[in-house]
């Protein structure tokens, strides 16, 4: 059994490896420009670091849990973890410095590794329920589900995406360090175009990373937690099939790793909270009492705003200008298109050719017009569960082979 033991303790460090070495290659190994890759530098997220402090962590956890005495139930601790997330933002903005904040995020911080265990279980429990389990040999016997799922509620890296100004492709990104402030973002980007005045650049926030263990962005809402969990958990198992080893070509291998990621990781998550259902709070709101004041009569001002449909239409309108050579009037085109979001509830701090170059890889997304979007829905439909759907797309890595999957 401690042979059995090391031996799967290789691979989990195997793993870590894998997701060092494979960011490394996909933010860092694609012929940056001077000015990038000095900004990246002076920026740059040491993944080497965050992997030793937070890779052995839950292991020490879970040793841990034999002298424990957990008070509450799981739902308990999951409610009362995001509640003081949201008291955090509250305290943050209305006393910052204050001591109710402090107590609010040593609290939260008390709790954060418990939250993390018991949404790893419930997590790994849907995974189980799909057969998306991955038993590598000699450890089929023993029901050890592989990679495990492992992950971090921690500030994730911010990424420098560049793109060239005439055409909307990524050429670039790097992984860059948590917090960095609107200002240090806008002086990189200013930086990278001023340097090379033929590129476009954007510093973006991420919602995670597939490192091992994954990084899951802190603040976020307990939904939006558990999607990206098993967002990045899919690319750490896909590393084992041929979509995910192409992820490094770039072009419609990437897209659709991404996408296939983002598609399943929604549809688990959907079902895992049909199996363990929302955080009801501790006492339900009053219900509210029958109004006297009449419903406001809808205007044309009032008309539903489909930002969706907007986004790729304007992909669409840049595509075509980018086409004709108009890169000042597409450019302009997509700064008045922010301020009209802007004023329409949709906040996006920068758009340009590199926002549309990033986000476009995930074609299941308003920022992308990629076929490989609706296909994938397509296949989804037809393999009739999330570990159907993630089981047959692993095989492939082009939009041909899609097709063919597809019988088109």
């Amino acid at each position: 059994m401690r042979n059995v033991i090391a031996a799967y303790a290789a691979c989990l460090m195997m793993l870590a490896a894998f997701a060092v070495v494979g960011a490394a290659l996909v933010f860092e190994a694609t012929g940056p420009s001077d000015a990038a890759e000095a900004a990246a530098n002076r920026n740059s997220f040491n993944l080497v670091t965050w992997e030793l402090k937070h890779l052995p962590q839950k292991w020490l956890y879970k040793i841990g849990g034999v002298f424990r005495d957990e008070e509450g139930s799981d739902d308990d601790a999951l409610r009362r973890y995001f509640e003081l997330g949201d008291e955090i933002g509250r305290l943050a903005g209305d006393a910052p410095g204050s001591d109710g904040l402090a107590r609010a995020e040593d609290e939260r911080g008390d709790l954060e590794a418990r939250v993390e265990d018991i949404i790893e279980g419930r997590v790994t429990s849907v995974l189980e329920e799909q057969n998306l389990a991955l038993e590598p040999p000699l450890f089929s016997d023993l029901g050890l589900i592989f990679p495990p799922v492992d992950f971090e509620i921690d500030p994730p890296p911010r990424v420098l995406a560049v793109s060239p100004r005439d055409r909307i492709e990524l050429d670039e990104s790097y992984l860059l360090t948590p917090g960095l402030s609107s200002e240090t973002a806008l002086a990189i980007e200013a930086g990278v175009e001023s340097d090379d005045p033929e590129v476009s650049a954007l510093v973006v926030t991420t919602g995670g990373v597939a490192t091992y263990p994954s990084v899951v962005r802190e603040g976020r809402s307990y939904e939006r937690v558990v999607d990206t969990v098993f967002h990045e958990w899919l690319h750490q198992y896909l590393i084992f099939f041929p979509l995910g080893r192409s992820y490094i070509k770039g072009g419609e291998a990437r897209t659709l790793n991404e996408s296939v990621a983002n598609i399943a990781g929604s549809e688990l998550a959907r079902l895992y909270f049909d199996k363990y259902g929302p955080l009801e709070p501790e006492t339900a709101p009053p219900t509210p009492g029958p109004s006297l004041t009449p419903p406001p009569t809808p205007s044309a001002v009032d008309e539903p705003f489909d930002f969706g449909a907007e986004m790729r239409a304007l992909r669409l309108d840049v595509e075509e200008l980018l086409a004709d050579g108009r890169i000042e009037e597409a450019e302009a085109l997509m700064e008045r298109k922010r301020d009209e979001f802007e004023a329409k509830g949709r906040y996006i701090r920068r758009l340009n050719q590199a926002y549309f170059a990033f986000y476009g890889f995930y074609a299941d997304t308003p920022a992308s017009i990629d076929p490989i979007g609706p296909k994938l829905a397509a296949l989804l439909e037809r393999a009739g569960s999330p570990g159907e759907f993630v089981r047959q797309a692993a095989g492939i890595t082009s939009q041909s082979e899609l097709d063919r999957l597809l019988g088109g």
